[in-house]
Formats: C-alpha cells, sequence, structure tokens
C-alpha cells in the first residue's frame, strides 16, 4: 500500500483560512482549502493543505505574521491509518 504525505496549516477562524487561501493563490502556491480532519482537534474546522513538492515554495510566506496564530501539521497516512505530526517551519 502506498504512503502518502502532505502538509496541513489550520486556523482559529474561517477567515483566516479563506484569506491563507487567496494569498497563497497571489503567490502562485498551490494550496488547497479542505475541512479538518478529524484527527486534529484544534481550529476553526478548516485547514490548508499543501502537498510535498508545494512546501519549499510556500516556507517563506509561513514565518510572516499573517500566519503566526496557525498550527502546522505533517501529515502521513500509512496502511489506511492518518498520522497528524507537528510540522516546524
Amino acid at each position: 500500500m502506498m504512503n502518502e504525505c502532505y502538509y496541513l496549516i489550520a486556523f482559529p477562524g474561517t477567515h483566516a483560512a479563506m484569506a491563507a487561501e487567496a494569498f497563497f493563490g497571489e503567490k502562485q502556491v498551490h494550496a488547497k482549502l479542505i475541512p479538518l480532519p478529524s484527527i486534529i482537534a484544534a481550529g476553526c474546522g478548516f485547514a490548508i493543505k499543501l502537498a510535498t513538492n508545494d512546501v519549499e515554495a510556500a516556507r517563506p510566506f509561513l514565518k510572516q505574521g499573517a500566519f503566526e496564530s496557525a498550527s502546522f501539521y505533517r501529515m502521513t497516512k500509512e496502511n489506511g491509518e492518518i498520522i497528524a505530526d507537528d510540522w516546524v517551519i
């Protein structure tokens, strides 16, 4: 079974999550607004999903003040089980 890895940014409010999606779109970084997986019990219920190959393009923007209240996670799916680890940017 193939393992999957991606990154999530969780926000305290829906407006912040939607603003982040628009922000990344302006910066030409592919980011997708998705429902927050139930394994993460924080935030507004929405998250930004970044594919592994988009992380380096997004990293410089993640260190800016607009993301200071966000939570960052590295998500892996191994043998059908989803694992969320803190992602240190």
